[in-house]
């Protein structure tokens, strides 16, 4: 994204390095339902939003984290939008980290055939249980819906990490300005660089994108990939 900025008279340009996507039409692949675990999740998660809020009135209900929950989303409700981003980022980061759900196959001579998500945590389920990357991401993001941003402001995107070389997630959140955050997992909020991501798929409530710049296979089923952990390999969601 371009920014014009004036100073002193003069007007310059601000370019954000490797900027999120979030205005790319070509690349939107499906509806939600394109993913039975993703969208198996969201309908999951729409059953449990009273258990959210049951700790608020019944105190046996204060299971895991749900009363720090329901402490921040009232301590959320006076603060601005930016100020809410920076609390949820920091408050959902500090949910228990778990095991990578993610499956790597590999073929007899040790080859690694394909990257698997076949599983995504509910918001209620990662206040009880923790998770992993995705999962702080995708926590993040109905944490922000329960405070009233749009999931068209919100997306879950799986990148590959060229400083960390793995797969990693992020919750890219647009602000009325049209400039992407990206709330990282270390507490972090990416306003002016998204240097080292390279761009793989994302999700929201309603849609699905693949942001690959290159065909390597379908991103929803069975897919071919290189021998190592590279930038190039496909990260499966299915």
């Amino acid at each position: 994204m371009t920014a014009l900025i004036v100073a002193g008279g003069c007007t310059s340009t601000h370019v954000v390095p490797n900027e999120y996507p979030f205005s790319a039409p070509e690349d939107m692949l499906s509806g939600a339902t394109g993913s039975l675990a993703w969208s198996s999740m969201l309908a999951k998660h729409a059953s449990q939003t009273d258990e959210l809020y049951r700790c608020a009135t019944d105190k046996t209900a204060c299971r895991g984290r749900l009363k720090s929950f329901n402490r921040a989303i009232s301590r959320a409700d006076a603060l601005t939008p930016d100020e809410q981003i920076e609390l949820v980022n920091f408050y959902i980061n500090k949910g228990r980290y778990a095991r990578d759900r993610t499956k790597r196959l590999y073929d007899e001579d040790g080859h690694k055939t394909a990257i698997q998500r076949n599983q995504w945590t509910t918001l209620y389920d990662f206040l009880l249980k923790g998770g992993d990357c995705e999962d702080y991401a995708t926590a993040k993001y109905f944490m922000l819906r329960e405070l009233g941003f749009a999931a068209s402001a919100l997306r879950v995107v799986v990148t590959y990490d060229r400083r960390a070389r793995g797969y990693h997630a992020v919750l890219a959140v647009r602000r009325p300005d049209e400039s992407i955050w990206l709330l990282e997992s270390d507490n972090s909020v990416k306003k002016t660089s998204h240097s080292g991501y390279r761009y793989i798929y994302a999700l929201n409530e309603h849609s699905i994108w693949d942001h690959r710049d290159d065909y390597v296979g379908p991103i929803l089923s069975q897919a071919t990939t290189s021998n190592n952990t590279d930038e190039r390999g496909t990260y499966e969601n299915n």
